[in-house]
């Protein structure tokens, strides 16, 4: 750590980003994100290098390619255990980031942080393959205990670490995530029909099945056959054959799109014109598609657990995940009450005003100069 002072640089910062990918979501956005108002920020007295894998390009920091195919996890995983120290060692640096929770335990380094984004390994387990569920379990409690000091994105994280893994309080600091506009929304829809959207990986935590349970209630309740449709946008996870078989199962197939992976426009446009984004997620660490889409103008119908009704506030009708019904209730509200868009569009709109990634990035910064003391 240098002195500013002087002309030097204050903070020289580390940031494992191998798993940053343009098309990545959740963590690889929240690498983006950070990184590029850090340094917006503070590049005239901090420098971040970013590790990162061939052909990435991060916004704002100097990537370095590490040896190695690292494209796979158990990779990814070998480099930071085994190699990682011994890189850092020939490298001067005051702290290095870990953004998703994993910092080596075998062979640790010193002045580390890491960001755990949610526990759902040990609140929902039986929502991943055994095997992953286990590797996750495991690694999530032996690196909270070797990282220098942990941040989370929401309060209920904060809770849940100090619950479950019984990290003191005084090691975690609470960093909400910040939302921008990404991506240029088309002027027109790019569904013929008025729709409802629902976004995320498709695995179990995510809750589509239910989300698709509802979307058949209001179609069947209101008639509306070839009238509205529900667009599923991310790429598969795991453990999703049973969401992908549900439309026709409730015989709603021709009104369920799956879109996969969405660029940053189109993504954007999906939450511009739509009837609502519906994230009944069973667990968050924190939710950054309510305040995305709340950002462009969608009212928001998500869940009561995790962190979700802490990120929303009263900017979004909060419901029971678990409840197809409440679901389809205030699905059907929408459809039936086209003026409440705009209300809750404008609530939305106010909300999302005290989450910046600028703050985000701030905030950041206090713990890494607690930590590189």
């Amino acid at each position: 750590m240098w002195d500013v002072t002087t002309g030097g640089i204050l903070l020289q910062v580390v940031v494992d980003a191998l798993l940053y990918h343009p098309q990545s979501a959740g963590i690889g956005r929240y690498i983006a994100s950070l990184v590029e108002a850090y340094v917006a920020q503070f590049a005239m007295v901090d420098q971040v290098m970013a590790i990162g894998l061939p052909g990435q390009v991060l916004p704002g920091g100097t990537m370095v390619v590490p040896p190695g195919n690292l494209h796979h996890s158990r990779e990814r995983m070998m480099f930071e255990q085994w190699q990682l120290h011994k890189w850092l060692r020939q490298t001067s640096y005051d702290v290095v980031h870990f953004p998703d929770y994993q910092v080596p335990v075998l062979r640790r380094v010193r002045h580390s942080v890491a960001t755990v984004h949610d526990l759902v390994a040990y609140k929902y387990p039986q929502m991943f393959p055994w095997a992953k569920s286990q590797v996750k379990r495991r690694m999530l409690a032996w690196s909270v205990r070797a990282a220098d000091h942990i941040i989370v994105p929401s309060q209920a994280t904060a809770d849940d670490l100090h619950e479950i893994l019984k990290v003191p309080r005084e090691r975690v600091t609470v960093v909400p995530h910040g939302v921008i506009r990404r991506g240029i929304p088309s002027a027109m829809s790019l569904n013929s029909r008025p729709y409802f959207v629902a976004v995320g990986t498709i695995e179990p935590r995510k809750n589509f099945q239910r989300v698709i349970e509802a979307f058949a209630q209001l179609v069947d309740k209101q008639k509306l056959r070839g009238q509205v449709d529900l667009l599923i946008a991310g790429k598969k996870g795991w453990l999703y054959e049973p969401v992908l078989e549900a439309p026709s199962r409730l015989g709603i197939a021709e009104q369920v799109r799956f879109l996969d992976y969405v660029s940053e426009d189109d993504l954007a446009s999906l939450y511009r014109h739509a009837i609502a984004l519906v994230y009944p997620s069973l667990y968050e660490g924190f939710g950054l598609p309510v305040l995305e889409a709340m950002g462009w103008g969608a009212p928001v119908i998500c869940s009561n657990r995790g962190a979700l009704a802490e990120v929303a506030g009263n900017a979004a009708m909060i419901v029971d995940p678990l409840s197809v019904e409440d679901i389809a209730a205030h699905m059907e509200q929408l459809w039936t009450h086209p003026e409440h868009h705009d209300i809750w569009a404008q609530k939305g709109l106010e909300h999302i005003k005290s989450y910046t990634w600028s703050q985000t990035a701030l905030q950041t910064r206090a713990v890494y100069l607690q930590v590189a003391r």
